[in-house]
C-alpha cells in the first residue's frame, strides 16, 4: 500500500479529531485484521502501517503481528485478531493506498477513517461470476502456454478453466469454505487429465496439463515471504507459512493420486514428459499477456490496475528470459526478481499507480517457485521420485533466488529496511 508514514506520535499529544485511545485502538486492531487476513505486506510490512495510523492519531502502538494473528496495544489496551491469511481482493488493496495516504496525512478524522475502512472491507467482488469463470480459463491456458506451447494444452488447459472455475463460483454461493476448494479441484482435474490420457487423447506427459488450472492454488507468494521473513528474523512466521504452504502443496498433489485410485489407473500414469511446442517465441508474450487479464478478473483487480500490472508481467517475463539466457536459471531468476521489486516499489510509491502488491502479484507468478513443487510432488507420488526430488530442489532453490532478489530490489529502492516489508 502507498503513502508515507508519519512520524510516531509519543502519545503525549491530543487525538486529531477527537479521537478516543478507545477510537485508535479500534481502527488499528480492525486495519490488522485485515492486513492479517491478506498476509500481503508481511509482518514487519504490516506492524509499520500499524503503527503510523496510530501516530497519525497521537498515539502510539504496541504491535506485534504473526503470520496468521496480531497483537495490537494502544494506551495500555491490547487486543488479539486472528485470520488465516490468502490472497487479498485486489481492488480492496488498491483502495487501502489512498485511505493509508490520507490517515497518515491527518486529513481524516477517525471515525470517518473508520467507516471508510469498513467500507473498503465491505466492497463487494468487482466482476460477476460468469467473468470470473473467464478468468480461471484465461489463467490457465496463459499460464500453461509457459509450460507447453502447444494446441493440446490450449484446449484442454481451457477445459480444465471451466470445470474448476464453476467448482470455485459454486463454493462461493453455497457460503462453504473456499478451503476445500483445492483438494475438490485437484480431483476433478486429475480424473479428467487422466481420463483423458487413458481413452488415448492425449500425448506427452500429465503432469504439464494439471499443473496450469491448479496453479491458481499455488501459495508461491506465501512461500517466498516466508523465505523473507526467515532472512528477516521473523523464524516463527516464516516457519508458519511454510508449513501452511507445504501443506497446501501436498492437498493438491494428493488429488490425482486420489483421482487414479478412482479410475483405477496406476499412480505412474501421473508423469512429466514435454512435448514437441506448437508455436514459436511469441507463445509465452502471449501466454503471459492472458494470463494477467486472469488474474484480474480472478482476483478482483481494477480495471485501470491492469495495464500497469500487464507491464511488470511482461517485463519480468522478458528480464528474466535475457538473465536466464546470459547467467543460467538460478542467477536470472535472482536478477529478474530483483529488478521486479525495485519496479514494484518504485512505481507503487507513486500517487497515482496501484500499491506495489498489485503491481508484483501477477509478476511474481512468472517467476513460479511453485509450480516446481507441485510438478515434483505429483512427480513422487506417481512413482518417479528421483525426477520429483529435482524438482523439488528445483522449488527450494528458486525461492531463495526470488527471496532474496526481491530482498535487494527493495533494499535498493528505499534504502536499507526490514526484508519484510512491501509497498
Amino acid at each position: 500500500m502507498g503513502g508515507q508514514p508519519a512520524p510516531e506520535g509519543s502519545g503525549d499529544g491530543p487525538v486529531p479529531a477527537g479521537g478516543s485511545g478507545d477510537e485508535v485502538l479500534d481502527l488499528v486492531t480492525r486495519l490488522a485484521e485485515l492486513l492479517v487476513a491478506g498476509g500481503y505486506e508481511g509482518t514487519l510490512g504490516s506492524e509499520r502501517r500499524l503503527r503510523a495510523v496510530a501516530a497519525a492519531y497521537g498515539a502510539r502502538a504496541e504491535v506485534s503481528v504473526g503470520a496468521e494473528s496480531a497483537v495490537v496495544g494502544v494506551e495500555g489496551r491490547s487486543r488479539v485478531v486472528a485470520r488465516p491469511p490468502e490472497v487479498p481482493q485486489l481492488d480492496r488493496v488498491s483502495a487501502l493506498k489512498p485511505w493509508l495516504r490520507e490517515v497518515t496525512a491527518g486529513r481524516l478524522p477517525v471515525a470517518e477513517a473508520r467507516r471508510r475502512l469498513e467500507a473498503i472491507a465491505a466492497s463487494p467482488a468487482p466482476y460477476r461470476g460468469w467473468a470470473r469463470v473467464t478468468g480461471t480459463v484465461l489463467f490457465s491456458v496463459g499460464f500453461g502456454m509457459s509450460i507447453q506451447p502447444t494446441w493440446q494444452q490450449v484446449w484442454i488447459t481451457g477445459a480444465l478453466g471451466v470445470v474448476v472455475g464453476l467448482v470455485m463460483e459454486a463454493v462461493r454461493a453455497r457460503g462453504a469454505s473456499g478451503r476445500v476448494a483445492p483438494l475438490l479441484c485437484s480431483v476433478l482435474v486429475g480424473v479428467l487429465v487422466l481420463g483423458v490420457e487413458r481413452a488415448g487423447w492425449v500425448s506427452g506427459g500429465t503432469i504439464q496439463l494439471m499443473v496450469p488450472v491448479l496453479f491458481l492454488f499455488i501459495p508461491g507468494d506465501a512461500i517466498t515471504m516466508a523465505v523473507l521473513e526467515v532472512a528477516a528474523g521473523r523464524l516463527t512466521a516464516g516457519a508458519a507459512r511454510l508449513a501452511q504452504s507445504a501443506v497446501a502443496l501436498v492437498t493438491l498433489a494428493f488429488g490425482p493420486v486420489l483421482a487414479a485410485a478412482a479410475l483405477g489407473i496406476d499412480q505412474r500414469e501421473i508423469f512429466d514428459v514435454p512435448v514437441a511446442p506448437d508455436f514459436g517465441p511469441v507463445a509465452g508474450w502471449l501466454g503471459w499477456a492472458v494470463f494477467a487479464v486472469g488474474v484480474q478478473l480472478v482476483f478482483g483487480m481494477r480495471r485501470g490496475d491492469l495495464p500497469w500490472a500487464l507491464l511488470l508481467v511482461l517485463g519480468t517475463y522478458g528480464v528474466q528470459l535475457l538473465a536466464v539466457r546470459g547467467f543460467g536459471t538460478l542467477a536470472g531468476t535472482f536478477l529478474a526478481a530483483a529488478v521486479m521489486a525495485f519496479t514494484a516499489v518504485g512505481l507503487g510509491a507513486r500517487e497515482r499507480t496501484p500499491p506495489a502488491y498489485v503491481l508484483y502479484l501477477g509478476a511474481f507468478f512468472v517467476l513460479t517457485p511453485g509450480s516446481h513443487g507441485l510438478r515434483g510432488l505429483e512427480a513422487w507420488v506417481g512413482g518417479h521420485p528421483v525426477q520429483g526430488l529435482h524438482d523439488i530442489a528445483g522449488m527450494v532453490a528458486l525461492m531463495v533466488a526470488i527471496a532474496l532478489g526481491m530482498l535487494v530490489g527493495v533494499t535498493l529502492r528505499r534504502g536499507p529496511a526490514p526484508a519484510g516489508e512491501s509497498a
